[in-house]
């Protein structure tokens, strides 16, 4: 029996390629598949990425929930919110996952979303350790920032942990530590180092919390 794998992607879906280059190469194992490719964005290019792949792809955009609302009008903005997260929950379940890995998807999965998932297991990768940036978007840039401001080594690095209500404090699975040394490298050179990591670490976490 294939264990079907549904990823959440919003952007250039590197991670996700690296799931998908696992399992060509067979280091996901006979029974691990990725079989579902959900994109909140239309322009995302891990979209093409899976079409390449020959992975259905879906786009559920919450810009078109929100786009006729105003801003200030909290309360229609909250309901449109709830809508389309069911929504996305149904997309997700008609997919018939084992696991849902959350690749690079820059929303937050609220309590209508996970409750009715409940029972699906849902992995995030987030770019910092547990307790580090929790619930941000630039916790690379963060942790760089960090170690050149204190000038001082940290211990920064990367998680995929399950998806629980707090944002990025769910359980980790995995954690890859790496060291930030001041003066060391260049943003973009941690950012590298960093990405790297996440492309073992989503592989090794897809695998662990199938077994």
């Amino acid at each position: 029996m294939t264990k079907r794998v549904t990823v959440l992607i919003s952007g250039s879906g590197s991670n996700l390629q690296a799931l998908l280059d696992a399992e060509k190469a067979g280091k996901l194992g006979n029974d691990i598949s990725v079989t579902y490719v959900v994109s909140s964005s239309k322009k995302a290019y891990g979209l093409t990425r899976a079409e390449e792949a020959g992975v259905p792809t879906a786009v559920h955009s919450l810009y078109r929930y929100t786009k006729e609302i105003k801003k200030e009008d909290t309360e229609s903005r909250r309901q449109a919110r709830d809508k389309f997260e069911s929504d996305l929950a149904q997309v997700v379940v008609d997919t018939k996952p084992d696991l849902v890995v959350c690749a690079g998807w820059l929303l937050i999965l609220g309590p209508v979303f996970l409750t009715q998932l409940k029972g699906i297991p849902i992995l995030n990768l987030h770019p910092a350790l547990p307790g580090q940036f929790d619930g941000t978007t630039h916790a690379i840039e963060m942790a760089w920032n960090k170690c050149q401001t204190e000038n001082k080594p940290l211990t920064a690095g990367c998680m995929v942990h399950y998806v629980i209500e707090e944002v990025d404090k769910g359980e980790p699975l995995v954690v890859k530590e790496l060291e930030l040394i001041p003066g060391q490298e260049t943003l973009e050179q941690y950012e590298e180092r960093v990405h790297k990591a996440e492309h073992i670490a989503i592989v090794e976490a897809t695998i662990k919390a199938l077994q």
